[in-house]
């Protein structure tokens, strides 16, 4: 769901990921018929491994 939707994802201002818009993820879920309790369960697990790969990567680079 994530790989489709790059929309959601959040940028700051110098363009690194500060996280996921939760609510238009779970709109487009209930709008393909996935289970919206469970993605909202596991939707902050996968925003925060976002952005701490992402802040990772910006600092190795």
């Amino acid at each position: 769901m994530l790989t489709r939707n790059i929309g959601t994802i959040r940028l700051g201002p110098r363009g690194g990921i500060t996280g996921l818009d939760l609510p238009a993820l779970l709109i487009q879920a209930k709008a393909l018929g996935y289970d919206q309790p469970l993605l909202a369960r596991l939707l902050p697990f996968a925003e925060r491994g976002m952005v701490t790969g992402a802040a990772k990567q910006q600092t190795e680079s």
